[in-house]
C-alpha cells in the first residue's frame, strides 16, 4: 500500500510502458518481493539439481565410485526437499501478499480517480466499462504477476540452473542448449504483437459486453412494457456474438504460438539427446553415461521451461493490456479535483453572474441522428430531448392505446407547444390517457378527470369544466395567472 505521506495518484500516468507502471504500483513492495524471488530459488532447486543427482549416483554405481558419495548425494536433496514446504509458505505469504496489496492500491486509484474526473466524462463513458476496469481488469493484472511470478520464475530458475550445471560438468553441450532459448524468443517475439492486437480487440469486447448487460437490466421496464423484448436478446446476441469470434480468433492465434514453439523445443531436443548417446558411445569429450542422463533430464526440463516461458506471452499481454485499460482512466485529464480550493462556510444572498453561458455539444441538435451516442441514462441530453425520446419511443410502436404520464413537464413552452403540435397529428384515432399538471396539456381532450384527494371530483370538456366554475375552473385560473 502507498505510505500515508502518499496518495494513489501522486504518480501520473502518461502513457508510460505498462511495466513501468507495475513497478510503481509495486514500489512499497519491493523488499518483499526481493524476498519472495529468493524463497523461490531456493525451494524451486531441486527440479534443477535432480538431474545432477541422478547423473552423480548412475556414475556411482556405473563406476563402482565411493558409496559415501551415493549417501552424500541422497542427503542433499532430500534436506532440499524437506525445507520446501516451509519455504513454499512463506513465498506465498510474501509475494501473494504483495499482489493483494497493489490490486487493493490500483483499485483505490481507480476509485478516487473516478470521483475526481467530471460529470462530461463520466456521461461519455458507460458505467459497465468503468466497473469493469474496476474489477476485472485488476484482476487480470493479479493474475497476471501471480502466474508470472510462479511459473515464469521457476522457468527462470531451472534454465539458469541447468544451463550452469551443464556448462561444469559437459561444456561442450552449452552451445547446444542455448539455440532452445533463442528459438523460443523468436517464436515469442514474432506472434507477441499479434498477440496483443487480439488481446485489446477482445478486452474492448468483454467491456461493451458489460456495457450491453448493464444497459439491458437498466432498461427491462421499458423493453418489457413496449414489448421489445426481441430486439433486445437480438442485440445482445450481436453483442455475445463479436465476443465470441473475438475470443475463438484470440485462442487460435494462442493454439497456434504454444503447438509452434512445442514443436520446435521438442525437434531439437530429440537431436540434442541422440547427439549425447552418439558422443558418450564412441567415449569423446568424457561424456559418462550419468551424463547422458543428465543432458536427457534437463533437455525434457529445460524444453518444458522454456515452453512454460513462450506460453507465458498471452498471460503477460492480456496482463499489460489491462494495465493500459486502467490507464485510460488513471491518465484521464477531465479532472474536478476540488483540493486546496476555499472551502465555503457561509452563503449570502447576495449573487452577480458575470460572463456566465452555456451550450449543449453540438448546438445535444443531435447532427448523427439515431445513431447519436446518448451517454449514460441519456445523460449528454437535455431534459426536453429525454422526455421528446421518451415519446418518440411509444409512438413508433404505433399503440392503438396509450398512456402519456407528464409528457410536456420537462419541456419550455416552445417545446411544449411544437410536442403537443405533433401530439394532436399522432394521436388521432388512439385511445390515450394523459396524466398532467398543465392544464394545457390536456386542454383539447375528448374528456378530463379532475382527480382530487384520491378521488374523482369532476368530469367533461374543458369548456363544460370551466363553465362549471368547479375544481378546474380554480386550476386553470391559477395557472393563467
Amino acid at each position: 500500500m502507498a505510505s500515508s505521506s502518499e496518495r494513489p495518484l501522486d504518480h501520473r500516468y502518461r502513457d508510460e510502458h505498462p511495466v513501468r507502471t507495475l513497478g510503481y504500483l509495486f514500489r512499497a513492495d519491493r523488499r518483499s518481493l526481493w524476498a519472495a524471488v529468493g524463497v523461490f530459488t531456493v525451494k524451486h532447486s531441486p527440479v534443477w539439481l535432480l538431474p545432477l543427482i541422478t547423473a552423480s549416483i548412475i556414475d556411482t554405481v556405473v563406476q563402482h565410485q565411493p558409496i559415501e558419495r551415493l549417501l552424500l548425494s541422497t542427503g542433499i536433496i532430500l534436506f532440499i526437499l524437506v525445507i520446501n514446504y516451509p519455504l513454499h509458505v512463506l513465498y506465498v505469504r510474501l509475494l501473494y501478499g504483495s499482489v493483494r496489496r497493489m490490486g487493493t492500491a490500483l483499485r483505490s486509484a481507480l476509485c478516487t480517480r473516478m470521483q475526481q474526473l467530471s460529470i462530461g466524462y463520466h456521461s461519455r463513458v458507460s458505467a459497465g466499462v468503468l466497473q469493469a476496469k474496476v474489477v476485472r481488469d485488476v484482476e487480470t493484472v493479479e493474475q497476471m504477476v501471480q502466474q508470472t511470478a510462479e511459473t515464469g520464475l521457476g522457468a527462470i530458475t531451472v534454465l539458469t540452473g541447468g544451463l550452469v550445471i551443464i556448462a561444469v560438468r559437459t561444456p561442450e553441450f552449452v552451445p547446444v542448449f542455448v539455440v532452445v532459448v533463442p528459438a523460443a524468443a523468436l517464436v515469442v517475439a514474432r506472434l507477441r504483437a499479434r498477440l496483443r492486437t487480439h488481446n485489446e480487440r477482445f478486452r474492448h469486447e468483454v467491456e461493451t459486453l458489460s456495457s450491453r448487460v448493464s444497459e439491458m437490466t437498466r432498461l427491462i421496464p421499458v423493453t418489457r412494457a413496449h414489448g421489445l423484448e426481441g430486439k433486445a436478446l437480438r442485440r445482445m446476441d450481436g453483442t455475445l456474438s463479436r465476443l465470441l469470434t473475438s475470443g475463438m480468433r484470440l485462442d487460435l492465434v494462442n493454439g497456434r504460438f504454444g503447438s509452434l514453439a512445442w514443436v520446435v523445443l521438442n525437434v531439437v531436443g530429440v537431436l540434442v539427446l541422440a547427439g549425447a548417446a552418439l558422443v558418450s558411445y564412441y567415449d569423446v569429450w568424457g561424456v559418462t553415461p550419468g551424463d547422458v542422463v543428465m543432458l536427457s533430464a534437463f533437455l525434457t526440463t529445460l524444453t518444458n521451461s522454456t515452453t512454460t516461458l513462450a506460453g507465458l506471452a498471452p498471460v503477460i499481454t492480456k496482463g499489460l493490456e489491462s494495465v493500459r485499460s486502467v490507464g485510460e482512466v488513471l491518465q484521464a485529464p477531465e479532472l474536478e479535483d476540488n483540493e486546496g480550493r476555499t472551502e465555503v462556510t457561509s452563503v449570502r444572498g447576495a449573487v452577480a453572474f458575470e460572463n456566465v453561458s452555456h451550450a449543449y455539444e453540438d448546438g445535444e441538435r443531435l447532427p448523427q441522428g439515431l445513431d447519436t451516442l446518448v451517454g449514460e441514462r441519456g445523460a449528454r441530453l437535455s431534459g426536453g430531448q429525454r422526455q421528446r425520446l421518451a415519446i418518440a419511443r411509444a409512438l413508433i410502436r404505433d399503440p392503438r392505446v396509450l398512456v402519456l404520464d407528464e409528457a410536456t413537464s420537462a419541456l419550455d413552452t416552445r417545446s411544449e407547444a411544437l410536442v403537443q403540435q405533433a401530439l394532436a397529428r399522432l394521436l388521432r384515432g388512439r385511445t390515450t390517457f394523459v396524466v398532467a399538471h398543465r392544464l394545457s396539456t390536456v386542454r383539447g381532450a375528448d374528456r378530463i378527470v379532475v382527480m382530487g384527494d384520491g378521488r374523482i371530483l369532476e368530469t367533461g370538456t374543458h369548456e363544460e369544466l370551466l363553465r362549471r366554475g368547479g375544481a378546474y375552473t380554480h386550476l386553470h385560473g391559477g395557472q393563467v395567472a
